[in-house]
């Protein structure tokens, strides 16, 4: 990474050179191959600046930071780097949708008649269930007629599908989608 450091109307020292090169230089946990990075401190009257331009394969992240002490400039626009970079790489990573040949699965060919056995990774398409449509009330009478711990049905009333379930007290508990 080349790092150029500029100062305008201030006498840049070493050490603060060094820091914020090192503080620059942290940037590189989020990407190897930043190609470089141009520092401009500042100094008007008690506002000490620091702008930071980085340059990463074609994209270009700037922060420019303004207070008392140009350490804490300088750390503040390396923070409001960072927070760019999370930002950018997250909404570039979360686009891609994982295929299923990278997630370990495929769906098995069908065959005339028969279902291929499946292994412990592979999707196996099945046949559409319908479920009956009833009413919040008969769906209730059904599940304590039949004893069975859940009930799935499509609501009358709403035209969402439910589910009915006996909770451990003993009480029924209902989810609708």
């Amino acid at each position: 990474m080349n790092i150029t450091t500029t100062a305008r109307h201030y006498q840049l020292t070493p050490a603060l050179k060094d820091y914020a090169e090192s503080k620059v230089g942290q940037l590189r946990k989020y990407f190897d191959n930043i190609v470089n990075a141009h520092i401009i401190f500042e100094l008007e009257k008690y506002r000490h600046a620091v702008e930071v331009s980085i340059h990463v394969n074609g994209k270009d992240f700037n922060g420019r930071e303004v207070s008392e002490d140009m350490y804490a400039s300088v750390d503040r626009v390396v923070e409001k780097l960072e927070r760019q970079i999370r930002k950018y790489k997250g909404k570039r990573f979360n686009k891609k949708t994982p295929k299923l040949s990278e997630i370990g699965a495929s769906i098995p060919p069908e065959e005339e008649g028969e279902a291929a056995p499946a292994g412990e990774n592979e999707i196996v398409p099945i046949d559409p269930i319908e479920f009956p449509v009833m009413t919040l009330g008969a769906a209730v009478e059904k599940l304590k007629a039949d004893g069975k711990g859940f009930s799935i049905f499509s609501n009358s009333d709403t035209k969402r599908l439910v589910v009915l379930f006996r909770r451990d007290d003993g009480t029924l508990g209902i989810i609708e989608a």
